[in-house]
């Protein structure tokens, strides 16, 4: 099985962090991010990936090459301009063959089995099932419902405000694809597949159905909050009561405090006497002596060299974080 990893995005939300690398491309716990994903789909049985790239390709791409140890199984296609989560499957038409296919965003912490959803999909002759989670009110993601055949036909969410609990659900970003929906996308366009390509086959008789995969974790990094509380779950899940992960090539003084839930990247440097809680350190930050450092995301090469608190800090720009 194929799959298709859109990460053209601008990630305008995670800005400043996303001004300095591409979304996908993001340091989690030791692991960019798209890599923690497409490790998780290789163990659902995917064999093979195509990264669509447009915003700082540079940094996805170098992801792949500088990990030497490692068969990645990934191409890439690069989009002059953002063709939309349909236009750029669409561009890679020729790369997937006639059997299923997944296409993903790639910009979530998948943690939860797939093989039950591929399972329904390739027994139901639906062209598309989404994968969902259930989803309780006041809702973060726009509510979907199902109707009792499994049928999607409601994607924006209009009217079910009110919908009771044990109806509504989120889309986890999963979606299982018929190569038949190919002809549902024009080429060389700027189309979506949840907008355009889906409605359009389900005037044609098609069935777009959900299947709720309700065991297991799924985050979207949408914004700086999320993505700190995504590396809180792979700390607590990885790093048993340590709940700290910092690479072997940082530096870490003594009499340092650290966690929990804290993330130091490689050259890093954390003074004697900081104290550093729930943040994440990229590369070759620097935390001074005696300085506080709680709810923070320091990027690439900051120094940082008086007391912070709910800030993103990088070189390209600061903003604060709202835990409310």
């Amino acid at each position: 099985m194929k799959a298709m990893v859109l990460a053209a995005g601008l990630g305008t939300r995670l800005r400043p962090l996303t001004l300095e690398c591409a979304k996908p491309a993001i340091p989690l716990s030791g692991q960019p991010l798209m890599c923690r994903l497409i490790e998780r789909l290789r163990a659902e049985g995917v064999t093979e990936f195509r990264l669509n790239l447009h915003h700082l390709p540079h940094t996805i791409e170098r992801v792949f090459e500088s990990d030497s140890e490692t068969d990645w199984p990934v191409s890439f296609s690069f989009e002059p301009e953002i063709l939309g989560t349909a236009g750029g499957l669409k561009a890679n038409e020729s790369f997937f063959d006639d059997e299923p296919l997944i296409m993903v965003s790639g910009d979530i912490v998948l943690d939860f089995p797939l093989k039950e959803a591929l399972a329904f999909h390739r027994s139901s002759g639906a062209i598309a099932t989404l994968v969902l989670r259930p989803q309780k009110p006041p809702y973060q993601f726009t509510p979907l419902q199902m109707d009792k055949d499994g049928r999607l036909d409601n994607f924006s969410g209009l009217g079910l405000d009110n919908a009771p609990e044990s109806v509504t659900y989120l889309f986890a970003s999963v979606h299982i694809l018929e190569p038949r929906i190919f002809d549902y996308i024009p080429p060389g366009r700027f189309w979506e597949i949840i907008k355009q390509a889906y409605p359009a086959a389900i005037a044609e008789g098609e069935a777009v159905l959900g299947y709720s995969v309700g065991q297991g974790y799924w985050n979207a990094l949408d914004d700086a909050v999320r993505y700190l509380q995504a590396q809180r779950y792979l700390l607590r899940k990885e790093q048993d009561d340590r709940s700290t992960f910092y690479s072997t090539q940082a530096q870490i003084f003594p009499l340092t405090q650290l966690g929990p839930f804290v993330s130091i990247e490689e050259g890093c440097v954390v003074e004697s006497r900081a104290r550093v809680e729930n943040s994440i350190l990229w590369r070759n930050a620097r935390v001074r002596s005696g300085i506080s450092l709680k709810n923070c995301i320091i990027g690439s090469g900051v120094t940082i060299d008086a007391d912070c608190t709910n800030r993103v800090v990088t070189r390209n720009g600061e903003t604060s974080l709202d835990f409310t």
